[in-house]
């Protein structure tokens, strides 16, 4: 059976690599699919697509800053002294490629369980890690199984359903009440897979692919050479002589600055979690992040080198999170999303409603690829088709919120930060991403038939 999985994941994932272009093309064809689509099966005219597009097309704009910022802030957090030798001592425990696949998955699963934004982060910098400590990888394995992990992880306790719906005076609360997240993150529906997926799935579906100890090659020399190169400068301390520095160099490398910005920053987060309780938002996150990176690299000339290593990374998200925004606008306005959850809520019965529901919301993500996005689009009709078959609110979610987030295994949008770390295309994990999404989402069924 290993031997038949392993054949299939190697043929699956080379036959992606030559037929999945760069991210960026994805993003431009499923532009061009919503455009098609709302020209013949709704009424809208090819002008008014253009006009949904144009107008969405900046509804990222805050968000696409939040992202570059996660990714930014996470390297100037990992490449500090402190953060290198944390990474260092948790990447020297796997000795091999395979033990590196499981412990990316379990630790990029738990970190996104507490919060996603913490699972973007340590894909993207596990990964190279451990690239950089093993050297003879299987590494597009290795960064699929922190992404899938990641993945399922984000099913845990920052998931924008969950929060919308726990939280009084939500836009549905008129048809579903309030939704607490004993019923939603911590329901068996979604506890027992989302455990069973990060623990004990994944663990034993990259296990059976991953090829044996004397058939992975080393990692490309020109990567390593980006990661070691990288590593090197972020952690380079040069001799300063202080006598001969002129006012505005020691200004540069004064200590004084980062200290006093860390010191008004770190007050403000304490407050925020004394006051706010675990309410890890993205905008604390990021902060948090920064503040740290701020007093760990030290002083201004450090910091403002970490972020010029950093910055390069992102060009991915400022390039392609407008056109899903754009997509989001014609897929909105048009009325396509309707569309396509009323096919599925016109098939549904009481037991079959939770599995039509993520298939729903696995296939609009292709599309929307943001989860609040979608939930404010789609929401309010799977909530009516919530009181009309008499299944309970938090079926409806914890079913729609688990299809769309294992549906991101496939889609590039989330994968952009990590892939841009790792030096990676989406086609280069696509196969590995495929049979994850696949297995995982065969665990999620079997799990709503006997439970619910």
């Amino acid at each position: 059976m290993r031997n038949a999985m392993r054949n299939l994941a190697v043929k699956l994932n080379f036959g992606m690599d030559k037929v999945v272009p760069d991210s960026f093309i994805f993003a431009a064809g499923l532009t061009f699919i919503v455009f098609i689509m709302g020209v013949t099966m709704t009424d809208s005219t090819p002008f008014q697509m253009i006009q949904w597009w144009s107008v969405g097309f900046w509804g990222f704009l805050m968000f696409s800053m939040q992202m570059v910022l996660v990714l930014v802030a996470g390297f100037v957090l990992a490449t500090s002294p402190v953060g290198q030798k944390g990474l260092a001592a948790l990447c020297r425990l796997p000795k091999n490629s395979l033990q590196a696949t499981i412990l990316i998955t379990i630790t990029c699963g738990l970190l996104a369980y507490i919060s996603w934004g913490l699972g973007v982060v340590g894909a993207a910098f596990i990964s190279r890690e451990l690239a950089r400590n093993i050297r003879r990888v299987n590494f597009k394995l290795i960064v699929a199984a922190g992404y899938s992990g990641y993945c399922v992880g984000a099913l845990g306790l920052s998931t924008s359903q969950s929060l919308i719906v726990s939280t009084p005076g939500h836009f549905l609360e008129h048809m579903i009440g309030i939704i607490r997240h004993s019923h939603t993150a911590f329901h068996p529906m979604t506890l027992i897979p989302t455990l069973g997926g990060m623990l004990i799935i994944l663990h034993l579906l990259f296990w059976l692919i991953h090829p044996d100890d004397k058939d992975v090659e080393m990692l490309d020399e020109g990567l390593l050479n980006r990661f070691d190169e990288e590593a090197k400068a972020s952690a380079k301390t040069e001799k300063l002589d202080r006598k001969n520095m002129t006012p505005a160099q020691r200004m540069d490398n004064s200590p004084i600055v980062n200290i006093l910005i860390a010191a008004m920053g770190f007050s403000y987060i304490i407050w925020w979690f004394a006051t706010e309780g675990f309410n890890l938002t993205l905008n604390i996150f990021n902060f948090t992040l920064l503040m740290g990176g701020v007093l760990l690299h030290w002083t201004p000339a450090r910091l403002i080198a970490a972020f010029q290593g950093g910055v390069s990374a992102s060009y991915g998200i400022v390039l392609q999170f407008p056109f899903y925004a754009g997509i989001q606008g014609m897929m909105g306005a048009s009325g396509l999303v309707g569309i396509i959850a009323g096919w599925f809520v016109s098939i549904s019965t009481t037991v079959t409603f939770p599995i039509w529901t993520y298939i729903s919301a696995f296939i609009v993500n292709f599309f929307i690829p943001s989860s609040g996005g979608i939930f404010m689009i789609q929401g309010p009709i799977m909530a009516e088709a919530t009181v009309a078959l008499g299944v309970a609110g938090e079926v409806m979610i914890n079913s729609f919120t688990a299809g769309e987030i294992i549906g991101n295994i496939i889609q590039p949008f989330w994968a952009i930060p990590i892939l841009g770390m790792a030096g990676l295309k989406m086609k280069d994990i696509m196969g590995y991403c495929i049979i994850a999404s696949f297995i995982l989402s065969i665990v999620y069924f079997a799990t709503y038939l006997i439970i619910l």
